[in-house]
Formats: C-alpha cells, structure tokens, sequence
C-alpha cells in the first residue's frame, strides 16, 4: 500500500493524550501511521507519515474525521 492510497481510506484520527499535535488511527499502528499538525500557515497544515513515507498538505481528505 502507498500513501497515496490511505488518502482515499475513510478513516478516524484521534490526538495522542500526552502530544495535541499527533493524531493516530485504530487502523494502522501508530509507530507506522500517523498524523502531525504542523505550525500553519508557516508550513503546511499537516503532514501524514505512512510506513517510511511522508506527505504535505493543507486540506484533509472528505473522507477523513480528525476529532
């Protein structure tokens, strides 16, 4: 799976208790897949870690529910 691919994935991210700025998911394990807002607008709103891999961007999927 890439992480082009978890863009399209409905799924719900939760912040960690101990860092407000680190969401995970029930899906994947969190040492694999990850969520981190950034300090925006100086960089971009998010950046989502998947397996090794990173991506930027501002608005999150539809799919997606960040609480």
């Amino acid at each position: 799976m890439k992480i082009s691919d978890i863009l399209r994935e409905a799924i719900k991210w939760f912040p960690l208790k101990d860092n407000k700025s680190i969401y995970v998911c029930e899906k994947y394990p969190a040492k694999d897949c990850f969520l981190k807002m950034n300090d925006f607008p100086e960089e971009p709103l998010w950046t989502l870690f998947f397996y090794g891999e990173h991506l930027d961007f501002d608005d999150e999927p539809t799919q997606w529910k960040i609480t």
